[in-house]
């Protein structure tokens, strides 16, 4: 009669360890994978903010990667815990993963990055549980159990992080397109306003001391016909702060977009949080003065936020997103890479950078091309009167080659190589506005929402030699500002420090004048 109840208790431990084994392996996983998911824990405010499309297929392939990786350590562990080995692989184990661990989690530690400090912490801490192994087995015994209530905690975290990104499942986005009434309407005769914000465009890169191989004739050409600030100040390093105040004309420190696409903001020196919509903008202006308003933008969600006020509204991001996935990829696709970057990552991590680079510069010309394609379109049916264009260069990754006159699909190419890029984009608009008959009533002005920032750019696999050479004096603060006035044939200078959040009055101006 004991022989039963002594097996069946025998079961219930051994289902007990499994149980214990499968739940710090599932937390072993979410903690080697956080750096794909982290932007979508807390509700994933900065990935939400920058997305068109329901995050569901992405989520749900982070999800798969935690559960898969979970499985297959899971599978290795079970069998060889019942192996006479195991002692030595457990100690293996002891002496790998929390190194490892910091491998995977070093963008988020300071200074993990640093030249072989990861490999130095590796080789100390394998030598210290050694000593441990050898010399103190009841310290030992201490830190395996340490090692379980740390197996305990990582389960504890994978299950918030799922539950949080099931959650995040139930987002909706709010529209990226919104089409005009007016769309094929007869030819318009009204004066035009175009706003062209090329993001990271650098004043020192572009005029102060441009390189003596890049050449930047559209810049030139509109330069000669134009104000151009030389000692423009920046108003924020960060897109999604910047634009908003340009176009409140109010400086914003701070911002916060809520589950349901509500956009509140925090006005530097002003006390308290601010719903921002269209009718504290430029737009809602142009509107009741009797301009018709067009957007076509990147990484802002334009029509969502600021919709109520622009009459035809184009916003789109097809960028990498983290762990090498993208909202147009498949599911299989996207479980599939990150899993496929962690082997690689072993093989070797400089291949793994540039992979992941690549798909980076892939991603950003299919987000390009498709914004620059709406945007000639737009221009070309020239009824809109006030036009928004923001488009991702000269901003990094780098999609275009000098040498080749051409886009590229691989991570080789420098900031100068898609200033020039920039140029050409320039050209072609241009030329759009050029031949429409309300040229010589069009303003037009261009600029950079912030410089190059080279303290980002210059530890990441997209940064070249080029890149290194051309920044060596060091970070310019300095965005790019021209200014074409309707009817303006000469150049000019403005040498003060001009905050660039003045480009919101320049529009109110010519929003009240036509010019």
């Amino acid at each position: 009669m004991r022989a039963p109840v002594i097996e069946l208790r025998h079961a219930g431990q051994r289902r007990r360890e499994m149980l214990k084994c499968l739940s710090q392996c599932l937390g072993l996983a979410s903690i080697l994978l956080v750096m794909n998911y982290g932007d979508l824990l807390g509700g994933g405010a900065d990935v939400r903010m920058h997305v068109p499309f329901p995050l569901v297929g992405i989520c749900l392939a982070q999800l798969a990667d935690i559960l898969l990786l979970a499985l297959v350590l899971f599978a290795v562990l079970v069998p060889l815990s019942r192996t006479r080995v195991y002692p030595v692989a457990r100690l293996l184990l002891v002496v790998l993963v929390p190194p490892y661990i910091l491998f995977r989690l070093r963008e988020l530690i300071p200074y993990a990055s640093e030249d072989g400090l990861i490999t130095l912490v590796f080789i100390v801490w394998g030598a210290l549980v050694l000593l441990v192994y050898l010399r103190f087995r009841g310290l030992y015994r201490r830190l395996l159990n340490l090692g379980d209530a740390a197996g305990v905690f990582l389960f504890v975290f994978a299950a918030c992080s799922i539950v949080q990104m099931l959650y995040v499942m139930r987002w909706r986005p709010g529209p990226h397109q919104r089409q005009a009434a007016w769309q094929n309407a007869a030819p318009r005769q009204h004066p035009l306003l175009v706003w062209i914000l090329l993001d990271e465009l650098s004043y020192d890169q572009t005029f102060g001391h441009r390189a003596h191989d890049l050449e930047l004739p559209n810049f030139d050409a509109l330069r000669r016909q134009s104000m151009l600030y030389t000692a423009a100040q920046p108003i924020g390093a960060q897109t999604v702060k910047v634009i908003p105040s340009l176009f409140t004309g109010h400086v914003i420190d701070d911002y916060r977009f809520s589950f349901n696409n509500a956009f509140k903001v925090h006005y530097t020196g002003v006390p308290g949080w601010h719903p921002l919509g269209g009718s504290g903008t430029v737009f809602a202006d142009a509107q009741r003065l009797g301009w018709r308003t067009a957007v076509v933008g990147w990484y802002n969600p334009y029509c969502t936020i600021y919709g109520a006020t622009i009459d035809q509204c184009y916003a789109m991001n097809l960028d990498r997103l983290d762990g090498d996935m993208a909202q147009r990829d498949g599911f299989w696709r996207n479980t599939y890479s990150p899993l496929a970057s962690m082997v690689r990552e072993v093989k070797s991590a400089q291949r793994d950078d540039r992979d992941s680079c690549t798909y980076d510069v892939r991603q950003r010309l299919n987000t390009f091309r498709d914004l620059q394609s709406h945007s000639l379109q737009l221009l070309k049916n020239d009824q809109a009167d006030f036009v928004f264009l923001h488009l991702p260069v000269p901003h990094s990754p780098n999609i275009w080659s000098r040498n080749m006159d051409n886009y590229v699909s691989f991570c080789d190419s420098s900031y100068l190589d898609n200033l020039a890029l920039a140029d050409r984009t320039l050209g072609q608009i241009l030329t759009q506005l050029e031949s429409s008959p309300r040229w010589k009533d069009t303003t037009v002005i261009v600029q950079g929402d912030h410089s190059w920032r080279t303290y980002i750019w210059n530890r990441l696999p997209a940064w070249t030699a080029e890149d290194d050479e051309v920044s060596r004096s060091g970070f310019d603060p300095r965005p790019a500002v021209l200014i074409h006035r309707a009817g303006e044939t000469t150049a000019a200078t403005d040498d003060s420090r001009w905050s660039i959040v003045h480009v919101h009055d320049v529009i109110e101006q010519v929003l009240q004048q036509g010019r």
